[in-house]
């Protein structure tokens, strides 16, 4: 098994951010300006030893890498901004391209959704994805090119490992037959397409998903959370409870509070224990909290962390997948973060190594 922390890039300033947000916009703004919504609730998150660091700065890089390395990751899952020839937070990436001594696994997480402003409560968009015609793809796989070439870009089968996060757009079958064949003229044998799946474990929903995929699709990536708690709130058991969060999202997005009601990150690892698909081709996901307060207030919602026999059970029944793709490296404001907090230390890594290593040496025997 592969393991691939998905990794955002928004710590260092942009010129878009600055406009949009104000001068000195960051990730970190978000996390530094939380507040605690409720008696107990840990906001904000802090990282371990004040590290707000710079994604810019080679230094923080090669500590990604070491701490990557040193706990049993395999790579990053780079979010991949591209907005028909605008390109955005691509720095980290570029550098790293540049960066040839530093040994850090990655590929690319095309994150083609359009931003809105909708952490104030409203629709403003602020950046369309759009995809144009092939003259706009061979630019964009030209950009590409140069990464998929790079050794330590994730390849399978002399294909460049390449993740969808939106699936459903009309151009997405032609546009990826051409970046399949320019990868072929190329001296590759095509590209390794990732598609992101996004709703429950109902058997029928994938099989439906699996119509829409592009030929040179080899993997669905059932990402976590989302699944899991899609599952959760269509069970008849929680079916109430989930009405009366969507309730008290309503009151929140028109001023009123309501009390957050955390979700049990236990009885989420639960579902996805549970689901055990006969469907060839998944990839399956995992996550160990979330709290997006940070960014939408009491819009957000919790997911508390699991414990580790949870997800050692977990991890024990999907030993055998190729890929597993963790949600996330340092997604700070969604409070998913594998980085060493304050709160939690180094938890997270340590609970990866150790399954890691036991089971390494299990296979061992």
């Amino acid at each position: 098994m592969k393991r691939f922390a998905l990794f955002l890039p928004q710590y260092h300033e942009i010129i878009e951010n600055n406009r949009w947000w104000g001068k000195g916009f960051t990730e970190w703004t978000n996390v530094k300006n939380a507040k605690p919504l409720f008696h107990g609730h840990c906001q904000p998150q802090k990282p371990l030893n004040g590290n707000y660091y710079n994604l810019l700065n080679k230094s923080t890089v090669e500590w990604q890498t070491n701490l990557m390395q040193k706990y049993g990751l395999n790579g990053f899952a780079y979010y991949h901004y591209y907005f028909c020839g605008k390109k955005i937070l691509e720095k980290p990436a570029e550098n790293l391209l540049r960066w040839k001594e530093i040994r850090q696994p990655f590929f690319f997480c095309w994150a083609n959704h359009t931003w809105y402003r909708s952490w104030n409560n409203s629709k403003e968009v602020l950046m369309e994805q759009t995809y144009g015609t092939k003259t706009d793809w061979k630019q964009h796989i030209l950009y590409l090119l140069p990464f998929f070439k790079d050794d330590r870009y994730e390849k399978k089968n002399n294909k460049p490992v390449f993740m969808l996060f939106q699936t459903d757009f009309k151009e997405k079958k032609e546009m990826i037959a051409f970046y399949d064949l320019q990868c072929k003229r190329n001296g590759f044998d095509g590209i390794y397409l990732i598609e992101t799946y996004f709703g429950d474990y109902n058997e029928k929903s994938i099989l439906n998903f699996r119509q829409n995929l592009c030929d040179q699709t080899e993997l669905i990536y059932i990402r976590e959370p989302s699944a899991a708690l899609n599952t959760y709130q269509l069970q008849a058991g929680h079916r109430l409870e989930t009405m009366l969060r969507k309730v008290q999202k309503k009151v929140a997005e028109y001023g009123g509070r309501m009390g957050i009601r955390p979700y049990n990150g236990n009885q989420l690892y639960d579902c996805m224990i549970d689901f055990k698909a006969n469907i060839p081709g998944i990839a399956n996901g995992v996550f160990f909290e979330w709290d997006n307060t940070p960014r939408h207030s009491l819009r957000g919602y919790i997911i508390t962390p699991p414990k580790k026999e949870k997800f050692f059970e977990y991890m024990d029944q999907i030993k055998d997948d190729e890929y597993v793709f963790i949600n996330a490296w340092n997604e700070w404001a969604e409070g998913m973060v594998l980085e060493p907090t304050e709160q939690n230390g180094y938890k997270y890594l340590e609970w990866i190594k150790e399954w890691t290593d036991t089971h390494e040496n299990k296979e061992q025997l």
